[in-house]
Parts: C-alpha cells; sequence; structure tokens
C-alpha cells in the first residue's frame, strides 16, 4: 500500500538537498507552491508526470522516491556533518543521531537543532508502551488479584472475573538506538522537528528584537508563515523580504563603486577573500587586526554591528577566535556581496558560537533601534561611505547602548603644519571629482573633538603606523586606495 506520508517526506527530502524552497520546487516544476506543500505533508500525491519530472530533477527512480529504496537512501544521506554542526557535539553518539536526521533537513534546520540539543533544550527519544491484563476474582463488592492484594474503588458482582489492564511508559533516549531503528524513525523525527522548530535561522529570530521600519521607526517582527517566504514587517504593512539569507532593505550600491562590477560571482568573491591586500595597511609593530581583537576580547560584546563591512575583512580575523555567544550583523549597501558573505562565512569560516546576520541596508540610515548594540566596529567602512561619512559615524553612535563601544580605524594626517602633510593635502587636493574626495582631512585631535560632539563618552587611540613621507614630485602617486599615504589609528569611543 503507498505510504503518502513517507512520501511527502522523501520528497521534502531530496528538496533541501537540492537546496530549492518550495516555491524553487514549483517554479522548475509548473506547478503552485501549495501543491508541493500538500505532497510533502502527505495530503495528495503527484501525478505520474509529475514523479517523472520528480525523478529526472532529483536523479532517482519513481521506485526510489514512492518506495524509499537503496538508491534513496544512498543519494540523499551524508557521511559528514556541516561543520557548523559538527563543531557543537564532540560525543559520537549525538553525531549519529543527527546523520541520520541529515538525510531529511536542510543544514539550517539541522544547525537549530543541534544547538536546541546542545543547549539541552531539546531532547529526543522514543516512547515504548507495555500493556500487561491482570485478572482478579470478585468478592464482597470488592475486587481482589489472584495474590489477593487489595484493589481500592474497584466493585463488580460477587464471584465474577474482573480484568484490569495495566499499563507502562518507556522512554529510550533517541542517540541510544541502533542504526536500522534510527534509520527508520529519523524521517518521523524529522517532520515532527520540522513543524515544531520551523527552518528559520536562529540569527534572523535574534536580529528581530533589535530592528525597527527605517520608513515609520515601528519594530520589525519576522514573518515566517512558510519556508517560501521570510520576511520582516511592521504594524503599517512595510515588508522587508529575506532573500538569498539577506534582509533585503532596497539598497542600491554607489556609483562607480559597484561590487556587481568588481566581483562578477562567488569565484572573484573567493579570490578577494584569499588575496593577502595591500601591504601598507598591514604595516605597524603590532597589526591593527591584533589590537583590534584585544579589545574585542577584553570587552565580550553579544552583539556587534559590523558598519559598511564590504567582504569583512576586518571582522573576518575576529570571527575565528571568538569564544563566546555572539550575533554579529554584517550591514552593506550591497546586497551581492552580503549574499557571498553569508556563503563564505557559513561555509569556510564556520564558528559555532556566532550567528551572522545580513542587512542590506543605507548605513547612514540603519533599520536599527536606538542603543540596542554591544559594539559597532568599522575596517574602513566609515570612510567607505565617502560623502556619507560623518552620517554613518554619527548612526553608529545612535544605535549603540550606553556604556557601548564602537572600535574601528580612521586614517590620520600627521600635523597640519608639517611641510610633509602639506605636500600630501596639496596633492591629495589635485585630484578630480570622480575620486569622492572628503572634505576634510583630520589630525588625531581634530577627530577626538569629532568623537566628543557626536556624543561618546571618552575616546582611546593608538597609532598603528604613521604617515608616509611625500613624493618629490607633483604627481599623487595612487590610483587606488587613495587615503593610503595617510597614518592610521585603532580607536575605541565609549558611547
Amino acid at each position: 500500500m503507498i505510504n503518502r506520508e513517507q512520501i511527502g517526506i522523501r520528497i521534502a527530502a531530496l528538496r533541501k538537498k537540492a537546496g530549492l524552497s518550495q516555491q524553487a520546487l514549483a517554479e522548475k516544476l509548473g506547478v503552485s507552491a501549495q501543491a508541493v506543500s500538500k505532497w510533502e505533508g502527505g495530503k495528495n500525491l503527484p501525478d505520474i508526470d509529475m514523479f517523472r519530472e520528480l525523478a529526472w530533477l532529483f536523479h532517482m527512480t519513481i521506485d526510489s522516491i514512492v518506495e524509499g529504496d537503496l538508491t534513496f537512501t544512498e543519494k540523499s544521506s551524508r557521511k559528514e556533518l556541516p561543520a557548523s554542526v559538527e563543531a557543537l557535539f564532540p560525543d559520537a553518539e549525538r553525531r549519529r543521531l543527527l546523520r541520520s536526521l541529515a538525510t531529511y533537513c536542510s543544514d539550517t534546520e539541522l544547525y537549530n537543532i543541534a544547538r536546541e540539543l546542545s543547549e539541552g533544550s531539546l531532547e529526543l527519544s522514543v516512547q515504548a508502551g507495555i500493556m500487561r491484563t491482570v485478572s482478579g476474582v470478585c468478592q464482597g463488592n470488592k475486587a481482589y488479584q489472584e495474590d489477593r492484594d487489595y484493589q481500592k474503588g474497584e466493585t463488580c458482582q460477587e464471584g465474577r472475573l474482573k480484568e484490569k489492564p495495566e499499563e507502562r511508559k518507556v522512554s529510550i533516549t533517541a542517540s541510544l538506538l541502533g542504526e536500522n531503528t534510527l534509520r527508520e524513525t529519523a524521517p518521523y523525527f524529522a517532520k515532527a522537528l520540522g513543524e515544531m522548530m520551523g527552518s528559520t535561522e536562529p540569527g534572523l529570530q535574534r536580529v528581530s528584537e533589535l530592528m525597527c521600519c527605517p520608513e515609520c521607526g515601528e519594530r520589525l517582527a519576522l514573518e515566517n508563515k512558510d519556508e517560501n517566504l521570510t520576511r520582516f514587517i511592521c504594524k503599517n504593512g512595510h515588508h522587508y523580504d529575506v532573500t538569498d539569507g539577506v534582509v533585503y532593505f532596497g539598497s542600491r550600491e554607489i556609483p562607480g563603486e559597484l561590487w556587481s562590477l568588481y566581483m562578477k560571482n562567488y569565484q572573484d568573491y573567493l579570490r578577494e577573500q584569499r588575496h593577502p591586500g595591500n601591504p601598507r595597511y598591514q604595516m605597524g609593530t603590532v597589526p591593527c587586526s591584533e589590537v583590534r581583537w584585544q579589545t574585542l576580547k577584553k570587552l565580550r560584546p553579544r552583539v556587534i554591528l559590523d558598519m559598511a563591512c564590504g567582504t569583512c575583512n576586518g571582522l573576518k580575523y575576529d570571527l575565528q577566535r571568538i569564544n563566546w555567544p555572539c550575533l554579529v550583523i554584517m550591514t552593506d549597501l550591497s546586497h551581492r556581496i552580503l549574499k557571498y558573505n553569508k556563503r563564505y562565512f557559513s561555509e569556510e569560516m564556520v564558528n559555532p558560537y556566532v550567528d551572522i546576520v545580513c542587512l542590506a541596508c543605507d548605513c547612514a540610515h540603519l533599520p536599527i533601534r536606538d542603543s540596542c548594540i554591544d559594539m559597532v566596529v568599522s575596517n574602513g567602512g566609515f570612510e567607505s561611505m565617502q560623502s556619507k561619512m560623518m552620517e554613518g559615524f554619527r548612526e553608529g553612535c545612535r544605535v549603540l547602548k550606553p556604556g557601548g563601544h564602537a572600535v574601528y580605524n580612521i586614517s590620520i594626517v600627521g600635523d597640519h603644519d608639517s611641510e610633509n602633510t602639506k605636500k600630501w593635502e596639496h596633492l591629495y587636493g589635485t585630484l578630480d571629482a570622480s575620486y569622492s574626495l572628503h572634505e576634510k582631512l583630520y589630525d588625531i585631535q581634530e577627530w577626538e573633538e569629532v568623537c566628543k560632539n557626536t556624543g561618546y563618552r571618552s575616546t582611546e587611540t593608538k597609532e598603528i603606523y604613521g604617515e608616509l613621507p611625500a613624493p618629490e614630485g607633483d604627481v599623487f602617486p595612487f590610483e587606488n586606495e587613495i587615503l593610503q599615504w595617510m597614518g592610521e589609528y585603532l580607536c575605541v569611543s565609549e558611547k
């Protein structure tokens, strides 16, 4: 007999392994997302033509989908857990349990299950029932068992036999089950867990408490009615979809500074991530990345906001070392670069302590409530905002909690009165408007005054390296990264 529920579970498992939402699968098959949902819920079955399409799409046979034979088991199962899940469990028993669930769960669902198991808030077990019928003889309107144990409150006609059922429940922890039993029960566990927990990333759930609508200022709530549409919505109806793992607020890249032209695909992105970078920015007796990490390690923030993060080349060195529960919010204008960030840090730079959320938004007008962030960080991010640099700097202060910290590097001139700085400022001024020049170049005293006027109680500064010697000629020497002649300071500003 055909088991609709089992067929639905197998279709869902194959879809998740292919990285498809119900909507995406529906579009490939030319049906509605509701039809796919009904198949997976066991309410309806695909017709024979749809079974044929499903078999072709997932490289299966129709029998494999209907019967769940060895072909289905081999192609849909996985031998290794995702790194983010593996890192949570040193013990083989729970890894074995999760591997059995991995056949039927997406990586996000599997990570959510693993995290709750590791925190002790989730337990998987099998309930076994034992029922025994006990015979007795009625005497004097009372019931006695054959061993004469008195049964209170039981009445019957004298001299007649009475049967009393005795029942016991036994709970067996799922991690103790054998391989065959796990394989048989895993689809039922996976379906129940999916209905109970949903597939929303834990980071999105956490960040929903911090977000507000950029149009009206009202609180944004996470809405995930089905797995095909996750979005944030306010009470006035403004909504922002989660697309490719990024919350998209409709921002556009700065003209002339298009990530989408510089990085046409994920392979271009990987080359950028693996490039050693400009040696100028790695100067200093102690590199800026190490000075920043020492500050993070000391303060141990629970919520970090990376302003105008780009490819996140600053914070990525810290993300490898954070060993406390932490939410990292990456913000940038470019949806494309954040989409690649999300993939890279989920696949190649996994840290089980860190939840990452990406917001494609205007960093001068963040969709974040006042005074709710522990730490704002920037690795050249403020300066990359060009004409909006100071707006972004003030916005970072707005979202910080009182007592919170902004940790960032800033380009600083040595001394406006020195010949070296005067020469550099003259050459810098010869560049045309296409370079989006900053109106003001600050020395460290001027910058400390800016911090005070912005609303920071105190600012600690550390020089990483100084200003370069000016060239002898009258031609500005750099075509790109035009601020590299300036010195660099690492600043820690407390609100």
